[in-house]
């Protein structure tokens, strides 16, 4: 029903604030109604909701956690060469990107690496929503061949060494060092394990995401020049000069687009500009010898991992897991789908699209404007994928207004924020 509620809005919006020029003068540039201002708040950080429940990790809003969680995003000791950390592919200063097509690490990974800020949104994580959880996203990198590159019982090992009091303090975790002392002790890289000390392997690799999770959450956007401009409609909306200083008519005339004809606002929408759906949108094909089937996989993996919501693992009752219970397993729409990203400082966060396929925003708007359709190889597909976009028609100068509104979307850099560095 709210996503009915919004189509509907949308379509009103686009009566309201078509970006054609015969309804928009020179000397209209700034009025908007009562019901657009309306409509443009739910796009700013104002109307971002508070961070959603999660029962399936305790810890989730302990400040103690985060603080660990700070330590182990920063430290390179956790990977198998001791040079990577998260923020080796997050990196504060690039809004937690690495600007990258594909990123680097142990070797290179099949994706680019999204922001990680407003990820706590989101029910689904990584392009294809293999993980239903921030603390379980965090076990992917640790444990993927070309990222980290640690085992589990490797990851355990530094954890007991560099980290074990924390444990104790913040998870009681002296029970499970107890039953995993000798195979810890064993010179053996991958030792036999009981039922029971398997069982407390995953669960110290579980906390060391649940820490990773909490200090993500503690990570805030700041509001952008968009937010602010929204924010003065609301207060005056008369006083044009003010509203000058913060849009530039080309930037007004982009969002007019952005919110009506050009239909952006269909899938990026809200304040964090994403639906948080996933959509095949006929980005190239990076490597046609082995197709990218996004969520389709994605699905897959997510119904045969150790720690989702319903996984022994997470702190949660089965009744908490509505995304698990309802998942959606089957359909040609997911062949080749990717989940909608976040356009918050999608200016300074490019490379572009789920594999860096285009290098500029420029080339993503050609790409909407004269949409190709999404590749198909019979033999790799499991069937023909579903296409989700239609070609905008937009003129040069409509698609560099669009460009311009985006930019408004870029947040100020908190350098002196203490949560933005490593600790």
């Amino acid at each position: 029903m709210t996503r009915l509620l919004l189509l509907f809005s949308q379509l009103l919006f686009f009566f309201l604030l078509s970006g054609t020029p015969k309804l928009v003068s020179a000397g209209e540039t700034y009025r908007f109604t009562s019901a657009d201002i309306a409509f443009l708040k739910r796009f700013t950080l104002a109307a971002l909701p508070p961070l959603p429940a999660a029962p399936d990790n305790l810890v989730a809003d302990n400040p103690r956690a985060a603080a660990l969680g700070q330590r182990l995003f920063f430290d390179t000791r956790l990977s198998a060469n001791g040079q990577v950390a998260c923020a080796s592919c997050h990196q504060p200063h690039k809004y937690f990107t690495d600007g990258l097509p594909r990123s680097r690490a142990l070797g290179t990974t099949r994706r680019n690496a999204p922001t990680i800020l407003g990820a706590t949104h989101s029910p689904w994580l990584f392009w294809d929503g293999r993980k239903d959880s921030l603390w379980s996203q965090a076990l992917g990198p640790l444990q993927d061949s070309n990222e980290h590159g640690l085992d589990r019982l490797g990851l355990v090992r530094i954890i007991r060494q560099h980290y074990r009091h924390d444990f104790d303090q913040l998870f009681s975790s002296r029970a499970d060092w107890a039953r995993l002392k000798t195979v810890l002790n064993k010179r053996k890289r991958t030792p036999r394990l009981t039922a029971r000390q398997k069982a407390a392997v995953n669960r110290i690799v579980s906390q060391v995401g649940k820490a990773i999770m909490a200090y993500q959450r503690k990570l805030k956007l700041h509001p952008a020049r968009f937010d602010r401009f929204v924010d003065q409609l609301q207060r005056d909306n008369r006083n044009d000069r003010i509203l000058a200083s913060l849009m530039s008519a080309d930037e007004v005339a982009g969002m007019r687009l952005f919110m009506g004809r050009a239909n952006c606002a269909s899938c990026h929408n809200g304040p964090l500009f994403t639906n948080y759906e996933f959509h095949n949108i006929g980005a190239p094909e990076a490597d046609p010898e082995n197709v990218d089937l996004g969520r389709y996989a994605g699905v897959e993996l997510l119904q045969h991992d150790a720690f989702t919501c319903l996984s022994a693992q997470s702190d949660a009752g089965a009744d908490d897991c509505e995304e698990m219970r309802f998942l959606k397993k089957q359909g040609r729409e997911l062949v080749g789908a990717f989940k909608t990203p976040t356009l918050r400082n999608v200016a300074h966060t490019g490379p572009y699209m789920h594999a860096g396929q285009f290098s500029t925003l420029e080339e993503v708007l050609a790409h909407y404007n004269r949409p190709t359709p999404p590749y198909y190889d019979r033999k790799q597909h499991p069937s023909r994928p579903h296409f989700d976009i239609l070609p905008l028609g937009l003129d040069e100068t409509q698609i560099t207004q669009l460009i311009a509104f985006l930019e408004t979307l870029s947040s100020p850099m908190p350098l002196n924020d203490p949560l933005w560095r490593a600790p």
